[in-house]
């Protein structure tokens, strides 16, 4: 019996009689105050398991601030005359590091970081389904329980990331009707991303080969359209916009201030907030569709 099927009547798993449990968002930020602490431990083991598979798309991240970059001399008119080379060399460096740093924080937050995740999703489902958990060792059992099936699907997306790159920008460097082709990429991009909102989870909770959990994601992804594209640019939106204002800010003290924020954040707290987003979404909506009587053999 696969996934999605057309018998949607039968009942789920019911509730409790003496509590009512919170479903959608009310789960979420209850979750969120309650094991606040615990999120912040989990997104400090994150990172730190993290490192390896970050700092490869770290080095890729270079195919895109190659290309963003200001060039010295145009870093030097913006500096105005009394700027120096090294300075400007500094300011090039650091926008090209912070850059990457983000876009490698982005494609954790989104697309995963291989095994780690594995380890990282299970702990936030189990949060959601208020199941019991041992932090460190259920963290590093799933991790090695589910190595082979992560790390092809990490590999995977390293190379839908060097492809898209790539394509983004040649399309977007020719000229006629092909130059039309990068917004072919970015489609495919965000669909691709959509896919990853529910992959991980089904990764780490049912029994499936890796052409199994690509389509099924898929299928979850199509079906649940508007709150897999909400949920994207929700997760976007919160991890960009403190950066995003320390950028954009015209006062030397407010733009530190925002950009020194949002490091700490991403450090504390922004990986696991946000992927406690990505898990509450994704276990609504597959919910809807996988009863706990269904006949779907499970990853435990």
């Amino acid at each position: 019996m696969g996934i999605f099927n057309s018998d949607y009547s039968k009942p789920g798993a019911g509730v409790s009689k003496n509590e009512r449990k919170k479903k959608g968002l009310a789960r979420f930020y209850e979750i969120l105050i309650r094991k606040f602490w615990d999120l912040i431990k989990l997104n400090l083991l994150y990172i730190a398991t993290l490192l390896p598979t970050f700092a490869v798309v770290f080095i890729l991240s270079g195919m895109i601030t190659n290309r963003l970059g200001a060039s010295l001399d145009s870093l030097m008119q913006l500096m105005g005359e009394s700027a120096s080379a090294v300075t400007a060399a500094r300011v090039s460096i650091t926008t090209d590091l912070i850059f990457r740093f983000y876009i490698s924080a982005l494609f954790a937050v989104l697309w995963g970081g291989g095994p780690v995740t594995a380890g990282f999703v299970y702990i936030l489902r189990s949060y959601l389904w208020e199941e019991p958990t041992h932090f460190i060792s259920d963290y590093f059992e799933r991790v090695k329980k589910n190595f082979k099936q992560s790390i092809i699907v990490w590999i995977i997306d390293v190379i839908m990331f060097t492809l898209l790159c790539y394509a983004y920008f040649f399309y977007g460097s020719s000229s006629g009707i092909l130059y039309y082709g990068k917004y072919v990429v970015l489609v495919i991009a965000l669909f691709y991303t959509m896919v990853h909102m529910y992959l991980y989870h089904l990764l780490v909770t049912y029994k499936m080969s890796i052409p199994k959990l690509y389509r099924n994601a898929a299928l979850f992804a199509i079906s649940a359209l508007p709150f897999t594209v909400l949920t994207i640019f929700a997760v976007v939106f919160l991890m960009l916009i403190w950066p995003a204002i320390g950028f954009t800010a015209t006062n030397d003290g407010i733009s530190v201030f925002f950009t020194t924020a949002a490091l700490f954040l991403c450090v504390t707290m922004l990986f696991a907030v946000c992927g406690l987003y990505i898990e509450n979404n994704a276990i609504t909506q597959i919910k809807k569709y996988i009863k706990e009587d269904a006949d779907v053999e499970r990853n435990e």
